[in-house]
């Protein structure tokens, strides 16, 4: 039996007093709770979820998602890539954290090359009902920040890997999420594209930038938010989520959310 998911991706924004008038805490988490408990998605896929956001959102929304991830220090604390999901829609099968490296394993390990650790949290879920149903499997992440490409792509290609020895004995539809800081025509992007093992597409590929640091007029804007997908996705779906709070025109962080609903 088939069925519509939607996913969605959103860096909520670490709390930083650099952000002024659009800091997390106290000013900004109450909307960051009321936009994700009104936003319609089944899957979430968040990233910089520090330690206190974490339980935050696990205290404000746990009757309505389940949340898994965990920090990407060697203690498990530090910013997390959580994955929510609709816990009355989906059944969790498994879920997994692993570190961008050569030892992926290994909590707070990292290239030579970089000196923060980066990480992927994986979920299986399955869909609810009755019948025959596939599961799908969820990959969030937060990839390198930095000017060398071959260390984003080789981020990138970390996960790809995983995905592909995954696939080898879990064969579900597949998506993979998060603030990727590349650009379209990067390198990593190009890498997922044309990944032979698994076919990827880009299910927000014509969407509009989604950094945008609170629309500060000199920063040259881009598009490094994405959602890629190997399930059918549903035409005209794809949603860059511009909102801002009515009533003091808080954003919901410097990243504009990307929304797809896809079909399995």
């Amino acid at each position: 039996m088939e069925q519509n998911i939607t996913l969605m991706s959103y860096n909520t924004r670490i709390n930083s007093h650099r952000d002024g008038q659009y800091q997390l805490y106290p000013y900004r988490i109450s909307y960051v709770i009321e936009f994700l408990r009104d936003c319609g998605a089944d899957i979430i896929g968040l990233q910089e979820v520090q330690p206190p956001t974490r339980q935050y959102l696990i205290d404000s929304l746990s009757a309505q998602y389940g949340i898994v991830g965990m920090g990407r220090n060697a203690d498990y604390e530090g910013e997390a890539c959580c994955i929510l999901y609709r816990k009355d829609k989906f059944d969790l099968l498994a879920y997994d954290t692993f570190w961008l490296s050569p030892t992926p394993g290994v909590p707070d390990s990292r290239p030579q090359a970089v000196w923060m650790p980066r990480i992927c949290t994986t979920a299986t879920l399955l869909p609810k009902g009755e019948g025959v149903r596939d599961a799908i499997r969820v990959y969030n992440t937060h990839v390198y920040h930095v000017k060398n490409e071959r260390l984003s792509t080789y981020g990138i290609y970390s996960i790809l890997e995983r995905i592909r020895r995954d696939a080898e004995f879990m064969k579900y539809p597949v998506a993979l999420m998060g603030d990727f800081n590349c650009t379209p025509d990067s390198m990593a992007i190009e890498a997922i594209k044309k990944y032979g093992p698994i076919k990827l597409t880009d299910a927000t590929a014509d969407l509009d930038y989604t950094y945008h640091e609170y629309e500060r007029e000199e920063l040259i804007k881009t598009k490094i938010d994405y959602i890629f997908t190997s399930a059918e996705i549903v035409d005209g779906s794809a949603e860059r989520v511009t909102e801002r709070r009515k009533r003091d025109g808080m954003f919901l962080s410097d990243h504009y959310p990307v929304k797809v609903t896809v079909r399995i």
